[in-house]
């Protein structure tokens, strides 16, 4: 980089990206990171960039799965990215009215759930949403044990990387923006060794050692949420 006369880095990415960021820093190149990470999980920000698309785009599916649920009497298990974060996984479930959302970083009993939503169908009720984080365990054999356990009509959709792509919602755009002309300053100034995020709506400069080094955790708030209208 030095010999190609390049004289700081702007990263963009997720704990790996800035992981490697942090190295090159040590070796003596300005390093200003930017949070990009569909699973929301770097720490000291309460946003990443493309978190927000991510999450309309399985908000979207979940809309649609939930068309032929109904109509079918279907209980569908829709498994979403996030190996260690449960963040789009819940966003998605809460929003888009999931019975059970199962994440990687809350316990669950799968042999309740069965038993819960067969009373909810004696009682009435037509179908059933449960959206699965990737890293709470295989949404397929979470399905076929539903399936055999339940004895009603259970089907598994694995949205893939289809949560990676598509146009940019508005807040992505906007707080991207944001952020990249930040970077930009801190770098013409002089200041490095930063990752620049947000925090309660306003941008905020993290020691980019504390980004890599800390894990974020779980909105307590969320959980307890999606709990109450399970």
């Amino acid at each position: 980089l030095k010999a190609h006369g390049i004289e700081g880095l702007v990263v963009i990415g997720g704990d790996g990206s800035l992981t490697g960021a942090a190295h090159l820093s040590r070796h003596g190149m300005p390093i200003v990171g930017l949070p990009a990470t569909i699973e929301n999980d770097v720490w000291g920000t309460d946003y990443t960039i493309g978190a927000d698309t991510a999450a309309n785009t399985v908000l979207e599916a979940i809309n649609k799965l939930r068309d032929t649920a109904s109509a079918h009497r279907r209980i569908i298990l829709i498994e979403v990215m996030g190996k260690k974060s449960g963040w789009l996984a819940m966003m998605a479930g809460v929003a888009g009215g999931a019975e059970y959302v199962l994440v990687p970083e809350v316990k669950y009993d799968l042999s309740a759930i069965c038993q819960e939503i067969m009373e909810a169908y004696e009682a009435g009720k037509k179908y059933s949403i449960i959206v699965v984080a990737q890293g709470a365990g295989s949404a397929v054999d979470m399905g076929k044990f539903i399936g055999e356990t339940t004895k009603i009509d259970t089907r598994v959709s694995v949205l893939g990387y289809i949560q990676r792509g598509g146009a940019p919602t508005v807040e992505d755009r906007m707080k991207a923006s944001l952020l990249g002309e930040r970077a930009a300053l801190a770098l013409m100034s002089g200041a490095s060794n930063i990752v620049f995020g947000f925090d309660m709506g306003k941008v905020v400069s993290i020691n980019l050692h504390d980004a890599v080094t800390n894990r974020k955790t779980l909105d307590p708030e969320i959980v307890r949420l999606a709990r109450v209208l399970a």
